[in-house]
C-alpha cells in the first residue's frame, strides 16, 4: 500500500470505527439502565444530536491517531504537545456530551434531584459537547496547518 494512503486509511477506519464504538456504548448503557427499547427510542428520537455527537467523536479519533501517525514519521518534539492537546479537548468534550446520562444512574444511588437537573438540561448538555466536539476538531486541524503536516507536505520533505 502506498505510505500516503496507509497515512490517511487507517485514522479514516479507526475513526469510524470508534464512532459505532460510541454509539454502540451508549445504546447499551441506556439498554441496560432502562430498557432496549428506550434505547432505540433515544437514539431515533434525537438523530441529528446523536450523528454530531458520534461524528465529532470519530473524526476527533481519527485526527487524534492522524498526528499519532505523523509523528512517528517525523519525531517532533512539539507534536507530543500538540496530540495532547487535541486529547484533553477531546475527553472534555465527551464528557460535556454524556454528562446528561448520569440522570440515569443517579436515581439508582439515591440521588434523583440530580437526575432531574441533568434531564432538564439535556440538550443544553448535548449542544455543549458538540460545540466542544466543534472546538477540538478546529484545534486539531489549526495545529495540523500550522504544522504543515498534511500529507502532501510530509512526504515532500
Amino acid at each position: 500500500m502506498r505510505p500516503i494512503l496507509s497515512l490517511i486509511l487507517q485514522p479514516v477506519l479507526i475513526g469510524t470505527g470508534a464512532s459505532l464504538g460510541l454509539l454502540g456504548s451508549y445504546y447499551l448503557l441506556v439498554g441496560l439502565v432502562q430498557s432496549w427499547s428506550h434505547a432505540v427510542e433515544v437514539i431515533t428520537g434525537d438523530p441529528l444530536y446523536v450523528a454530531a455527537i458520534t461524528a465529532g467523536f470519530g473524526i476527533q479519533i481519527g485526527l487524534y491517531i492522524y498526528i499519532k501517525k505523523v509523528n512517528k514519521l517525523i519525531r517532533s518534539g512539539k507534536m507530543a504537545a500538540l496530540t495532547a492537546s487535541g486529547t484533553g479537548a477531546s475527553s472534555i468534550s465527551m464528557l460535556a456530551c454524556c454528562l446528561h446520562h448520569l440522570g440515569d444512574i443517579l436515581p439508582l444511588i439515591g440521588l434523583s434531584g440530580a437526575a432531574l437537573f441533568f434531564e432538564n438540561y439535556r440538550y443544553p448538555l448535548m449542544i455543549g459537547g458538540i460545540m466542544m466536539n466543534i472546538l477540538s476538531i478546529t484545534l486539531m486541524l489549526r495545529l495540523i496547518n500550522m504544522n504543515s503536516l498534511w500529507p502532501r507536505y510530509i512526504f515532500a520533505k
